[in-house]
């Protein structure tokens, strides 16, 4: 399985898709950043708007754009979908992952390995996006002070969005081992990170869609103005959600005549 990691690893760090998706990463960060505007994805909420607009408003030093930038924290799903092609859907959809089983690793190892190198994947690019927001800002801005608890909020956020950018991906994943299509796996992410913020706002007294609504939670992971107990819960779901929706991939893969 080590081997399997690794290979990938260099397949990725080798592939002209993977250093595409940085630069426009990169120019997406420096746009916003330069020109002190904030954007969305996905369902459009008041307390998102409210709050990018008083972050628009505030003074902008490298601390405060991290926090300005951390509300379009969503727009990572679309950097992240060809490194989730390339990591997970390569071998699936030109079927050299049968050169891998034949060589003595089993499904579940391959299974959990390919999940591995995503979620390592997806926490750089967490880190990447973070860093050249505080290192752009800095330089353009000046870098200021830290606010009181600023790294503990910012650990705080960050489990939260990493969190649910994974539960968003469960499902594209759910669907590329359902169809071995990039295609439909590529939907899914997005159809499935709309889905529950337009049932949310369609049902606003339904509390418990919230926590379902992965997207608006990644875009709303720095506010702490909110009900008791509401980011552990969305955690919690989470988790749950996501622990479900694997399990049934790879029970997909398990069962499934290759």
């Amino acid at each position: 399985m080590i081997n399997t990691i690794r290979a990938d690893f260099f397949r990725l760090f080798r592939s002209k898709g993977f250093y595409i998706t940085q630069l426009l990463l990169i120019a997406l960060v420096a746009l916003s950043i330069l020109t002190k505007s904030l954007g969305s994805s996905g369902m459009s909420l008041e307390q998102l708007t409210a709050f990018q607009i008083n972050l628009q408003d505030a003074t902008w030093n490298s601390y405060q754009t991290v926090i300005a930038m951390s509300t379009m924290a969503a727009f990572l799903m679309y950097f992240c979908l060809p490194l989730f092609v390339m990591v997970l859907g390569y071998d699936l959809t030109k079927k050299t992952y049968k050169n891998q089983l034949a060589v003595g690793i089993s499904r579940k190892e391959f299974f959990l390995s390919k999940y591995i190198i995503f979620l390592l994947v997806s926490a750089l690019q967490f880190l990447f996006y973070y860093f050249f927001t505080f290192l752009t800002a800095g330089i353009r801005y000046g870098f200021g002070t830290a606010p009181d608890h600023f790294w503990l909020d910012f650990l705080r956020m960050i489990l939260i969005q990493f969190i649910a950018f994974q539960a968003i991906f469960t499902i594209g994943l759910f669907f590329l081992l359902l169809t071995f299509s990039n295609v439909a796996a590529i939907i899914a992410v997005i159809v499935g990170g709309l889905v529950t913020g337009i049932f949310t706002a369609i049902f606003p007294n339904a509390d418990w869609l919230k926590y379902l609504d992965f997207q608006s939670n990644l875009n709303l992971a720095w506010l702490q103005e909110m009900p008791d107990h509401y980011w552990f819960k969305a955690i919690v779901t989470a988790c749950l959600f996501s622990v479900i929706v694997l399990l049934a991939a790879y029970q997909l893969f398990r069962k499934r005549d290759l």
